[in-house]
């Protein structure tokens, strides 16, 4: 089974910005010609449709930009999952910065948790979150699928060479050694998008860095990259 991750950064429509209409636009036919069974997409919209796909979003996002269109038929959320499988969305103890839903791959449960470790509390004047309480958040969610055979991924704000983040990045560290689950992103430093799972699923991640902005250069499709996991069962031992 492929599933795609990407943070999509919010793309736009509506807004009558022919670069964000072109934007919007060009997602939506990277994300057909990805070709995926499941696409986990956060800083998503709703207003993006694919066909062939049901969709499940996390609450609306109270995270605001000013440098954002929020008219219709825009709808934002942290976290988006669309999937071509049957799905059904379950409840979760954070819903904004996450979402789980639950579909049947080869006879048996496999759950998917979409998330953000968000540091957007800034935009949210009436907020006291922290970045650690955020994390906390997140990190208490993992452990809770930990009994299940699942893959959580999504837009984790931490990556291996990001130094003000290396405390979160030991915590989560932690927290999978004691658990016993698989990172497979975990030392990477060209990414913020992570992926952790399941001891019985084998996952193989592929990144494509064709479609994020150039540093100092080219304006692309998103600020990030967009990652492809291949989900097969961990070989029995």
């Amino acid at each position: 089974m492929k599933v795609g991750l990407w943070n999509l950064d919010h793309p736009e429509m509506g807004s009558g910005i022919v670069r964000k209409e072109n934007r919007f636009g060009d997602v939506v036919r990277y994300l057909e010609g990805a070709d995926c069974d499941l696409l986990i997409l956060t800083e998503a919209n709703a207003a993006l449709k694919l066909a062939g796909y049901s969709t499940e979003f996390s609450e609306v996002s109270p995270f605001r930009s000013s440098q954002r269109y929020y008219g219709e038929p825009n709808l934002y959320h942290q976290v988006g999952i669309y999937s071509r499988l049957p799905m059904r969305r379950l409840n979760v103890a954070e819903p904004i910065n996450g979402l789980l839903c639950e579909v049947s791959w080869k006879g048996e449960p496999l759950l998917l948790y979409g998330n953000v470790i968000t540091i957007k509390d800034q935009w949210k004047k009436d907020s006291g979150k922290t970045h650690k309480d955020r994390l906390r958040e997140q990190l208490a969610a993992f452990e809770s699928l930990a009994q299940s055979r699942f893959v959580a991924a999504g837009d984790f704000n931490l990556n291996l060479g990001w130094t003000r983040m290396l405390p979160a990045h030991r915590e989560l560290k932690n927290l999978v050694e004691r658990l016993g689950l698989i990172w497979p992103t975990e030392g990477h430093d060209d990414t913020v998008q992570h992926v952790v799972h399941s001891p019985d699923l084998a996952c193989q991640v592929e990144i494509d860095f064709s479609v994020r902005h150039m540093k100092g250069g080219e304006k692309r499709l998103s600020d990030h990259p967009f990652l492809t996991i291949t989900i097969d069962s961990s070989p029995k031992t």
